[in-house]
Formats: structure tokens, C-alpha cells, sequence
């Protein structure tokens, strides 16, 4: 029997032994086995605290986009008292912060996204977090702009984030400055025509 107390030190040990196993080996590679030898502890203690590789699967998903929000929370809260466009760029800096785009990671991030479309609890999870980010997104866009608009630009923006994320785990690293400053210009483009109308 486990020591109480020890799911807590041996969480994140097994959530960054997953995140390396899927590196290396992607979801399917990424066996309960293989995650084992990495965090230095028997399949039994994942299965015992996971229930197997699809709850450690699950947490470790649910470990990253925590993770994410805190950093967007962060930026936006630096943000407070700027103008609504920098708000917005905080919250697209937070979508290619260092924590999230560390090369595991991003692995971790695309495996979880094409993983999502054929597994319930991961779909789930992939639905909470868009909405979440639509919402931040949609919140601080109706300080200059109507529902319906706000709506339309946060998806954008959000579809942006996706596009520089999905363009740049393929090519071989996501190029942070470069994505932000694309979508700098989309917004640039959005606040010129809402002063010239």
C-alpha cells in the first residue's frame, strides 16, 4: 500500500514521465510501461493512482491547460491597465509561452489534439479548454467592440493561436515571435478599421 501522501510528490513526477514518453514515443508508444521506467516506479503505482494510462492521460492534459490558464491569468492581470489590444496580445504571448511551447510539450499538445477527436474524455477536455479561451478572448474584446463582433474576432484569433501552433509543431518548433507578430497585425488591422468607421 502507498505511503499517505505520496500521490501528491508522485503526480507530477508521473505527469513529466508521461510528457517525456509521448515525445518520444507518441500517444500509442506511450504505454503504462514505458512511462513506468521513465518515472522510476512500477505500472502498478499508475494504475493505482490513475486507474491506467488513460487517467494519467487525462491528468497530464488537464496538468498543461491548468498550467496555460495560470500564465494567461498572469499576463492578463500584467495587462490591466493597458488598452484593449494589449490585453488581447497577453493573451496571445500566453498561448506561446515558454512553459507551453517547450518541444515535450508542444508533443504533448498535438498528440492530445489529434487524439481528442476519437476519445471521449480527451474530447472533453479539449472543449473546456477552447470555450475557456474563447471566453477570455470574448471578455476583454467587448470592452470596444459589440457581442456579436467580439465573438467573431476572439474566433478568429483563437483559430490564429491554432493555425501558428499546428504550422509550427510541423515545421519543427514554433517560432513565438513570429506567430505573435502575425497576429499583431490581424488585430492592428481590426482596431484601424473600428476608429475609421
Amino acid at each position: 500500500m502507498p505511503k499517505v501522501g505520496m500521490q501528491e510528490i508522485r503526480k507530477p513526477q508521473l505527469i513529466e514521465a508521461a510528457i517525456a514518453a509521448i515525445d518520444k514515443y507518441g500517444f500509442a508508444g506511450a504505454t503504462v510501461s514505458v512511462i513506468g521506467k521513465k518515472a522510476d516506479v512500477s505500472p502498478a503505482i499508475i494504475n493505482h493512482y490513475f486507474g491506467g494510462k488513460d487517467g494519467l492521460f487525462e491528468e497530464t492534459m488537464k496538468s498543461l491547460i491548468r498550467e496555460f490558464f495560470e500564465v494567461l491569468t498572469l499576463e492578463v492581470t500584467k495587462a490591466k491597465s493597458k488598452p484593449t489590444k494589449n490585453k488581447i496580445m497577453a493573451i496571445v504571448k500566453a498561448s506561446f509561452s515558454q512553459s507551453q511551447t517547450r518541444p515535450q510539450a508542444v508533443k504533448a499538445w498535438m498528440g492530445f489534439w489529434a487524439s481528442a477527436m476519437h476519445t471521449p474524455y480527451l474530447y472533453r477536455l479539449q472543449k473546456v479548454y477552447s470555450r475557456r479561451l474563447q471566453t477570455s478572448l470574448v471578455v476583454v474584446l467587448k470592452e470596444e467592440f459589440d457581442t456579436p463582433e467580439a465573438r467573431n474576432i476572439a474566433l478568429t484569433v483563437a483559430a490564429l493561436i491554432d493555425g501558428m501552433w499546428l504550422r509550427g509543431s510541423l515545421a519543427g518548433g514554433i517560432n513565438k515571435k513570429q506567430s505573435t507578430q502575425q497576429i499583431q497585425q490581424y488585430l492592428d488591422l481590426i482596431f484601424e478599421k473600428r476608429i475609421s468607421n
